[in-house]
């Protein structure tokens, strides 16, 4: 039985670079339909969706980190979109992987007409050293992120989000608690998950945070005024978005 009491540092096999075959494309696949069922969309587009309709007459440019197939940057712009009149919403998403935003650049020239095509553009970036100038972007989001990184590493994170970012960083990501990781388990093998999912499913979990572990990153990057709110299912969401 794993333990629940800190984070492992046990590394998913999606964060091996040198996977660049079916294993990962598969799994990157197969997280649009996990995102869509366990709650990641609501409760990114919670925070997200009064912000951008308090700013409908304006642009807003929202950078998103370690966006994989690049589902949540389709997900807000495809929301957008339906809003009358529509958002003007532009996406810079990111990930450190090449093979990744290949695969999503692709994904979502498939998947997206082309009227919002133009609204996300992928870049190889690494969230650790964000190449962007201060206050570039109106948001800074990472959905599904941050567990990836030791708490030194998160906290950088967080603090460079901050910098790039004018009005405020959004983080969705795990609740490390025994019903999550089963769950997750059992979902993994009685559906037909990718190999690489059934891996770094349940191994997220145990990666994921405790409300002190994730207010302590917080605290530590700096930010002021956030918000630390448990979400459907076994979920945090820390932000310090405000829509008023």
């Amino acid at each position: 039985m794993p333990s629940f009491q800190i984070r492992t540092n046990q590394d998913e096999l999606m964060d091996d670079f040198t996977i660049q075959d079916e294993r990962l494309t598969d799994a990157l696949e197969q997280l649009r339909p996990i995102n869509q069922l366990l709650g990641g969309y609501a409760t990114t587009m919670e925070i997200i969706a009064p912000f951008l309709k308090s700013r409908s007459n304006q642009k807003t440019r929202i950078l998103d980190l370690g966006t994989g197939i690049g589902d949540f940057p389709e997900y807000i712009v495809r929301w957008a979109a339906t809003q009358s009149p529509a958002i003007d919403v532009e996406v810079v998403a990111i990930d450190a992987n090449p093979v990744t935003v290949d695969y999503a650049r692709s994904a979502l020239q498939k998947r997206l007409p082309l009227n919002l095509q133009s609204k996300i553009k992928v870049e190889v970036a690494d969230a650790l050293a964000l190449p962007y100038a201060d206050d570039e972007f109106d948001l800074a989001i990472a959905a599904m992120f941050l567990h990836h990184f030791a708490h030194e590493n998160a906290v950088q994170i967080v603090r460079s989000m901050q910098r790039v970012s004018k009005h405020g960083v959004l983080i969705n990501d795990l609740h490390r608690h025994p019903f999550a990781y089963y769950g997750i388990y059992a979902l993994t093998r009685l559906l037909p998950a990718a190999p690489m999912v059934r891996n770094d499913a349940p191994l997220s979990v145990l990666r994921g945070f405790k409300f002190p572990e994730l207010k302590s990153i917080a605290e530590s990057a700096g930010l002021i005024n956030f918000s630390l709110k448990w979400r459907y299912a076994f979920r945090w969401v820390l932000s310090t978005v405000n829509s008023k």
